[in-house]
């Protein structure tokens, strides 16, 4: 029998604002930051890597990220507290109870999803190629069973950043 396959999609936030003294978890996103979440919103779509489930951290700006690309969609999505800020090993354990769906998305920070981005790919040592800025996207294809990943269990399928979608 063949091995199933799922496939994990990681966001993180588009770019924030500092303009002002808001505290960390309520920084809304920047106009820059609005304009690439649809973007990324866009790319996802024509790409057809629509979720099935969505994991969103509770954030302002990673809801806010989630909702400009996802402005009409019904997808089923479930706000986790500990994604915000988590580590690698607090995703690892997220995933391990996520919704077993086809396709699942997080929309979460960093250091975490960059962490959890070089763990997948079993990247030892860091790269100015590993950074994964605001607003970039990692698909992922992954075994069924997410309760036990080790480090080189994903296969990359995508990486963008918002300045791969210039001129959109």
């Amino acid at each position: 029998m063949a091995r199933k396959l799922r496939e994990l999609i990681l966001v993180r936030h588009a770019k924030s604002d500092w303009r002002d003294d808001t505290e960390d978890f309520d920084r809304p996103l920047s106009t820059k930051g609005k304009k690439n979440a649809a973007k990324i919103g866009k790319w996802l779509h024509e790409n057809g890597l629509t979720p099935d489930h969505i994991l969103v951290s509770p954030s302002k700006r990673t809801l806010q990220t989630f909702k400009r690309f996802c402005t009409e969609c019904s997808i089923p999505y479930r706000l986790v507290h500990e994604l915000y800020l988590a580590d690698v090993d607090t995703l690892k354990d997220i995933l391990k109870t996520a919704p077993s769906v086809q396709r699942l998305m997080i929309v979460g920070h960093n250091p975490g999803l960059e962490e959890l981005n070089r763990f997948l790919q079993n990247k030892l040592e860091f790269e100015e190629s590993d950074l994964f800025p605001t607003g970039s996207v990692a698909h992922y294809i992954l075994p069924e069973d997410w309760s036990h990943l080790e480090a080189g269990d994903g296969v990359l399928q995508n990486f963008i950043r918002p300045k791969d979608l210039k001129g959109r």
